[in-house]
């Protein structure tokens, strides 16, 4: 929103103000009209009836940490999300206030941002359209807040909200770029004399990560998809993103990649990966793509189709619902995380929710969740506990006084999150998502990996180890 903009609002709500208090205040010479009657009156004392009480503000977002120290609890939806828009207007209405303290708008809300709208909520325009108890008082992004600096736009609803949480655990902002993923104590140059050549990754079927939902290319395959489906809408996009390296991004699609075989894709990528101009220069590839809204909704498409997490969530949907459950925001949300972060079959879901609820009749939402967390442990040891962090993220609301001192180190460790900072409850059913059919796109095979390919990448590159363990 326009600086402009924004001052034509706080003119209009200053004067609306101005105008009410006027119309309420009698002067003192402002004498009632005499009234003339034949008959003497009774005048009975009215009893005014109870002011109906002002409508709730719901939270969207607010920052749920420590205003001093290191903080805790900070939610990430992008230079592109919802958050950065309203940080961006809320730095013109702070201006326009007389304000001072602008923020920066990266999408980040932690303490700076929580500060700065309990700042704005104090100037009077936006004092006296705020509700009373509106949570926007204390620092948080409400509806009504959003209302008036975002108008020409609906707030966020549960769905797009979610993702600021998810953005925060994966940590990989599609304007920023793809994350090399296979030498991990190696970020700049990998240097086959060193001391210690040993490369190290804690996911070695993993490659690249790009995106909110973590798109790899390695088993998901979801960046060739997108990166495919890109293609298919509008060639120049990947020329205009990768310059002299886009014809080198299209190799991937012609690669032989079996079901179950990535090989050709990792000694291809290790290639690049060695070659610092080059990865770098891949990197700023992706960051530009992620830049495009076009591109940004082939990415959410190609999560939501049945091929990728589109699938997974439904399952999760569906075995809760056949077991009787009504599958709640907060339900829905965890199902979003688990989704993008773990694999997830039909048959395996079901038997670990059958024996959740066969310990206990009456057994809260929370505590299914937590419940399911508990049985259904990922196989890699390394990623056992910020998995468990996350997921705590989904049930501490509920459950805070009772958690394990494992279950609280592990979700302060990943970041001390909360659904509830997302305006999330199990008082709500879950939103309604719709899941795309499955992406049929697959490697043609054409022109598989060469020799002088397959030659530019190091046996420790090409099998890592994991981190040693402290």
């Amino acid at each position: 929103m326009s600086a402009r903009r924004i001052t034509a609002l706080l003119a209009l709500l200053l004067a609306t103000s101005v105008q009410a208090q006027v119309s309420d205040e009698a002067g003192p010479g402002d004498a009632a009209p005499e009234v003339q009657s034949a008959e003497p009156v009774t005048v009975v004392a009215a009893v005014p009836a109870p002011e109906p009480s002002p409508p709730p503000d719901p939270v969207l977002y607010q920052y749920t940490g420590p205003m001093d120290g290191e903080a805790e609890g900070v939610l990430v939806d992008g230079r592109s999300g919802h958050i950065a828009r309203f940080q961006h207007a809320l730095n013109v209405a702070l201006m326009a206030c007389g304000l001072e303290g602008e923020i920066g708008t990266d999408g980040m809300f932690g303490p700076r941002t929580r500060a700065a709208i309990t700042r704005l909520a104090g100037c009077a325009p936006f004092d006296q359209r705020l509700t009373p108890d509106s949570p926007a008082r204390e620092g948080a992004i409400t509806e009504g807040l959003w209302q008036l600096l975002v108008p020409g736009e609906a707030p966020p609803d549960a769905l797009a909200r979610t993702r600021a949480i998810l953005l925060a655990f994966e940590g990989t902002d599609i304007t920023r770029g793809a994350q090399w993923n296979f030498c991990q104590n190696n970020i700049e140059i990998y240097d086959p004399e060193a001391e210690d050549p040993t490369c190290y990754t804690n996911d070695r079927f993993s490659y690249l990560t790009w995106g909110p939902n973590g798109a790899t290319a390695g088993h998901g395959r979801e960046i060739l998809a997108i990166l495919h489906r890109t293609e298919l809408l509008d060639p120049t996009l990947l020329d205009a993103a990768f310059d002299d390296e886009a014809e080198a991004v299209r190799r991937l699609f012609d690669l032989r990649l079996p079901a179950g075989d990535d090989s050709e894709m990792r000694q291809y990528l290790c290639g690049i990966y060695v070659d610092l101009p080059r990865r770098r220069q891949w990197t700023r590839g992706f960051a530009r793509l992620g830049e495009r809204p076009e591109v940004r909704a082939i990415y959410t498409g190609v999560y939501r189709s049945a091929s990728y997490d589109g699938g997974k969530i439904r399952t999760f949907l569906r075995a809760w619902r056949d077991a009787g459950l009504e599958p709640t925001e907060i339900d829905l949300a965890f199902f979003i995380d688990r989704a993008a972060h773990t694999s997830v079959r039909n048959i395996e879901v079901r038997r670990l929710l059958r024996q959740v609820l066969a310990r206990g009749s009456g057994l809260t939402p929370a505590q299914i969740r937590r419940g399911f967390s508990r049985l259904a442990r990922v196989a890699n040891a390394t990623q056992q506990g910020p998995r468990q962090g996350r997921d705590v993220a989904f049930y501490v609301d509920a459950l805070e006084p009772v958690l394990t001192a494992p279950e609280r180190r592990n979700w302060e460790r990943s970041g001390a999150r909360r659904a509830s900072a997302l305006g999330l409850s199990d008082d709500r059913p879950a939103p309604e998502i719709r899941i795309g059919p499955r992406d049929a796109w697959q490697a043609t095979g054409l022109r598989p990996l060469t020799h002088a390919e397959a030659d530019l990448c190091p046996a420790p590159v090409l099998n890592p180890s994991l981190p040693r363990r402290r």
